[in-house]
């Protein structure tokens, strides 16, 4: 029996993988679409509100953003390697 190392990628897990990672890009992004509309129009005055609004939910806002941006950024990465591992494959 042997056993074969693999070394490199499945190109079609791969792009599953880019497929997962645009869902959830998108997703997350339809999410905060959403809770952005409601934060922004919620009917809520004083000084809470006003943190809120003008701190609290912009900070939340900046790192879903991050994490958008994280994740296309693996997305790249990942459908850059599957690309490499085609063209080496050939």
């Amino acid at each position: 029996m042997y056993i074969v190392a693999m070394i490199g990628n499945d190109p079609q897990d791969m792009a599953e993988l880019v497929s997962k990672l645009a869902q959830a890009i998108d997703q997350i992004t339809s999410a905060m679409s959403t809770l952005d509309g409601k934060a922004q129009s919620v009917r809520w005055e004083g000084p809470d509100a006003s943190r809120f609004k003008g701190t609290t939910w912009p900070t939340s806002k900046k790192q879903l953003n991050n994490v958008i941006n994280d994740l296309n950024q693996v997305k790249s990465v990942v459908n850059k390697q599957k690309q490499q591992q085609i063209e080496a494959s050939r």
